[in-house]
């Protein structure tokens, strides 16, 4: 029903790309596997990610249909925003690579965005990966977004019911207003096909000139409008992020340093790992700078016509 394929494989015109998104342990490898009905991705169990590089795995089932009959159903695991062992830029940057080569190809896209519904609250790490989600798809796509509930197994129906509720009228509710569609994973093969399977009928039931027409912003930006990952929507605002919890960081580094110069150690261990954070962030910062030559050597080739 489905199986792996190179992480750089080469892309047919005919692919429906079906991106899963969520922040690390939103449950997207268990999603795919139980969409395949095997256990082909492996699943962490804390709170550190297994997903450090885009994983795009084949989906065979109900791809044997007139309309879709030759096409092939791409899944994408992708890595949260938070990821634990990969900067946020890198995983930006696979991520855009990912749907830029998807566009360039003018293939169908859907993207699926998971949500631990079993979270106590809607924490500040979901709210940044849903808003980086909001800023790579754009207003004009959000009607092509699934936003799945996972884990409500874990909670009594009820508060599944009133959380879901939460989600639908606060953090959720412009997406839905921008025809986005909820559903609920049930954590059964079932579930997961039933899910997929809406994207599968989109694409059945229109042309594919239509189709063609409908892209993310993201992808837009890059080919389209021949921007940098930094000068994109998504770009600007990780970096707006990224300098908000720097500045907090160069605060709890001011509040060590005066502790460690009492002479305690354990003061003087925390400072030095608050230094080193406050260095790897940035970089990052920096990463999501666009160089000058690199602006004007953008312009010049849009000019020519490169």
């Amino acid at each position: 029903m489905g199986r792996s394929i190179p992480r750089d494989t080469i892309l047919e015109d005919t692919d429906i790309v079906i991106p899963i998104m969520g922040a690390t342990g939103a449950g997207k490898s268990t999603f795919i596997n139980r969409l395949l009905g095997k256990d082909l991705l492996e699943v962490g169990h804390k709170l550190s990610s297994c997903t450090v590089n885009l994983r795009p795995v084949i989906y065979e089932h109900r791809l044997n249909t007139p309309s879709l009959r030759g096409r092939r159903g791409i899944i994408v695991d992708t890595p949260g925003l938070d990821d634990t062992y990969v900067g946020d830029v890198e995983i930006l940057t696979r991520i855009a690579g990912w749907l830029e080569r998807s566009y360039r190809k003018q293939m169908v896209l859907g993207v699926l965005y998971l949500h631990d519904v079993s979270q106590d609250r809607f924490s500040g790490t979901a709210r940044r990966n849903l808003e980086m989600f909001n800023h790579l798809c754009g207003d004009a796509a959000l009607d092509k977004v699934i936003l799945a509930i996972t884990k409500g197994g874990r909670l009594a129906p009820d508060n599944v019911k009133r959380r879901e509720e939460e989600l639908k009228s606060v953090h959720w509710k412009s997406m839905i207003d921008k025809r986005s569609v909820v559903r609920q994973f049930f954590g059964t093969t079932k579930s997961a096909q039933d899910i997929i399977n809406i994207f599968l009928e989109r694409a059945s039931r229109r042309q594919r000139e239509q189709i063609m027409k409908l892209h993310i912003q993201i992808q837009a930006e890059l080919v389209d409008n021949r921007k940098f990952i930094p000068q994109t929507e998504a770009g600007k605002q990780l970096r707006y992020t990224l300098q908000e919890v720097l500045a907090l960081q160069k605060q709890m580094i001011s509040l060590e340093s005066d502790l460690a110069q009492g002479g305690d150690p354990e003061a003087e261990a925390k400072l030095r790992e608050a230094e080193e954070k406050m260095r790897k962030m940035e970089d990052q910062v920096k990463a999501l700078k666009v160089s000058l030559s690199n602006r004007i050597g953008r312009k010049l080739k849009k000019l020519l016509g490169i």
